[in-house]
C-alpha cells in the first residue's frame, strides 16, 4: 500500500477543490491518503507551510507519493529537497511552477528558496505535471519549465482553468487514473 499526500495550493484547504474526491477513490483503491491543510493559506508563508509539512509528515521512502497543487508544488519540492531520504515514490505536479508569477508577487518568497533540481530528479522515481492550455493563474509554459526541470512527464490539457472547483473540478479522473497509472 502507498501513502499518499495531497498538498493544496495559495487560498485552498483540504476541503476545497478535487483533494476530498481524489482522497476518497485512491482510498477505495487501497491507498492511505492524507489531504494536508497547510496554514494560513490565504496569507502564505514558505516556513510556516514547511514546518507544517516536516511535523505532519513522519516518514517518507519510496513507498511514498505526494499529489501537489499549485503553490503546494513549490513547497513539495522544497520539503523534498531538504529531506534527508535517498527515495521518494513520486510526485504528480497540477499547475506546478518554480519561477515567479507576474500577478503574485506575495509568493515570491516560495520562489526564492533553494531548490537543487538535479539532486530531485534522483531521489523522486516517478514524476509528471499535468497542465491547461487555459490556466490564466499559471501559465501552462511555467509548468512545462519545471516539468522540463525536473525531467517529468507533461500531460497538456486544452481545457481546465487552474483545475479548481469553479472550473469545474470537484472530481479529476484524468489525475486520479495517471495516479494508479503511474504510481501503482
Amino acid at each position: 500500500m502507498t501513502k499518499l499526500y495531497i498538498v493544496h495550493g495559495y487560498q485552498a484547504d483540504a476541503s476545497k477543490h478535487w483533494f476530498p474526491w481524489l482522497k476518497q477513490t485512491l482510498e477505495i483503491e487501497g491507498h492511505d491518503v492524507e489531504v494536508l491543510n497547510l496554514p494560513n493559506s490565504h496569507e502564505p508563508n514558505v516556513e510556516e507551510w514547511l514546518t507544517y509539512m516536516q511535523q505532519a509528515i513522519p516518514k517518507v521512502d519510496a513507498d511514498t507519493v505526494f499529489v501537489a497543487h499549485s503553490l503546494g508544488v513549490i513547497t513539495t519540492l522544497k520539503f523534498l529537497n531538504d529531506l534527508n531520504v535517498s527515495k521518494v515514490g513520486g510526485l504528480a505536479m497540477v499547475s506546478g511552477f518554480k519561477d515567479k508569477l507576474e500577478a503574485l508577487e506575495t509568493l515570491d518568497a516560495f520562489i526564492e528558496q533553494d531548490i537543487d533540481f538535479e539532486q530531485l530528479k534522483t531521489k523522486i522515481i516517478k514524476r509528471f505535471g499535468i497542465a491547461s492550455k487555459t490556466d490564466e493563474i499559471v501559465p501552462y509554459t511555467l509548468t512545462a519549465e519545471l516539468c522540463e526541470a525536473l525531467d517529468a512527464k507533461l500531460y497538456l490539457q486544452e481545457d481546465g482553468g487552474h483545475f479548481l472547483e469553479e472550473d469545474g473540478y470537484d472530481t479529476f479522473l484524468f489525475l486520479r487514473n495517471k495516479i494508479l497509472k503511474n504510481f501503482d
